[in-house]
C-alpha cells in the first residue's frame, strides 16, 4: 500500500515481468495521481531495460460507492489502459467491491474437484478411515484455504466452508448410526 497525496494506492505485479496491474482506491478524480504513479513505474522499469505492455496493463477503481467504480479507460500519453471490474492475482479474485464471495466459492469448487479426483481412495473399503483422513488433510483440505490470508468472512461464507468440510468428512466417516 502506497500513500500519495493522502490517497492509498496498491501496485500489483504478476510473475510475468511485463504484466502490471494498478489498483486505485478512489474515484476518477485521482487520474492525475494514477498517471504520476504510472510514469514513475515506467521510469523505474526502463532503468531495468523493461517495458510496460499496454495490452496487459489494466487498472481498477475500488469504492463502496457504485458511481465511483464505473471508471472508463485511462489514457496516458499515447497509451490507453483498460478499466476492469475484477482480476485474478495469486489465485484470488480481487473485485472493485472488495467482495471475495466469488473467490471463496471458486476455492470450494476446486476443493470438490480435488476430492472427486481422488474419489477412488475415499470410496475404497480397503483403506482405513485414518488413512482416508490423512489423504483428505494432504490432498483436499489445503486446496480450499489457499490464499485465505486476504479473505474477510461473512457468516454465509463461513457456513459455506463448514458445509463443504462436513460434506467431505461425512463421506469419509459414512452415515451416523
Amino acid at each position: 500500500m502506497q500513500t500519495i497525496f493522502g490517497r492509498r494506492f496498491c501496485v500489483f505485479q504478476s510473475c510475468s515481468v511485463t504484466t502490471n496491474t494498478l489498483r486505485c482506491e478512489n474515484d476518477q478524480q485521482d487520474a492525475p495521481i494514477l498517471t504520476g504513479v504510472y510514469l514513475d513505474l515506467e521510469d523505474e522499469t526502463s532503468k531495468l531495460g523493461m517495458e510496460i505492455n499496454e495490452k496487459k496493463t489494466k487498472y481498477m477503481v475500488t469504492s463502496t460507492y457504485e458511481h465511483r467504480r464505473n471508471a472508463g479507460d485511462l489514457r496516458i500519453g499515447n497509451k490507453t489502459f483498460e478499466a476492469v471490474q475484477s482480476f485474478q492475482y495469486l489465485g484470488n479474485i480481487i473485485s472493485n467491491t472488495n467482495n471475495n464471495n466469488k473467490c471463496i466459492k471458486e476455492r470450494i469448487m476446486m476443493g470438490s474437484k480435488a476430492y472427486y479426483a481422488n474419489r477412488q481412495f475415499f470410496n475404497s473399503s480397503l483403506i482405513s478411515r485414518n488413512s482416508k483422513l490423512q489423504i483428505y488433510r494432504t490432498l483436499v483440505h489445503p486446496v480450499v484455504p489457499y490464499g485465505s490470508e486476504s479473505w474477510t468472512f461473512s457468516m454465509e461464507e463461513e457456513r459455506a466452508l463448514a458445509v463443504f468440510e462436513r460434506k467431505i468428512l461425512g463421506k469419509i466417516y459414512g452415515p451416523v448410526k
